[in-house]
């Protein structure tokens, strides 16, 4: 039987010098590679570039605020109450029209939080050699 409590203050965090927060609610460890679930607040003009996932699904649920998300050739606001969903292979991007708070699932879960923390430790842009290293080890490709 597999069960966790989530203290949000006290879950795993990933802060940015943009103002963005990343928390990190369910990683792939605690739902035996299941979901991943992510509580993340992005500041006005920051979001993610066009990107794909190999492998997991990523749905999007907007809790405040409005996000433009580029998916495959459409391009949609989401705004609170709102739910994207970019299946795998599907090309995304996304950037914040106001400061948001989106709730993150991943499913299965476990690349995209590893992809994760190895973005947000990064001190540059993801570089050739970041890129290719991100899909060798999660099945996420950054398109430039």
């Amino acid at each position: 039987m597999r069960y966790k409590f989530v203290c949000g203050e006290k879950a795993e965090k990933h802060s940015q010098s943009t103002g963005d927060l990343t928390t990190f609610l369910a990683t792939g460890s605690d739902t035996d590679g299941r979901v991943s679930i992510f509580d993340s607040y992005l500041k006005q003009g920051n979001g993610a570039p066009w990107h794909f996932h190999e492998e997991d699904d990523e749905i999007f649920y907007v809790i405040t605020g409005e996000v433009e998300f580029g998916i495959d050739k459409e391009v949609v606001v989401a705004k609170p109450g709102d739910l994207v969903i970019a299946g795998p292979n599907v090309h995304r991007r996304f950037q914040a029209l106001s400061d948001s708070h989106l709730l993150v699932i991943n499913a299965p879960g476990g690349p995209s939080e590893g992809f994760l923390r190895d973005l947000l430790s990064l001190d540059h842009l993801p570089s050739e050699a970041d890129r290719a290293r991100f899909v060798e080890k999660y099945g996420i490709h950054v398109v430039v």
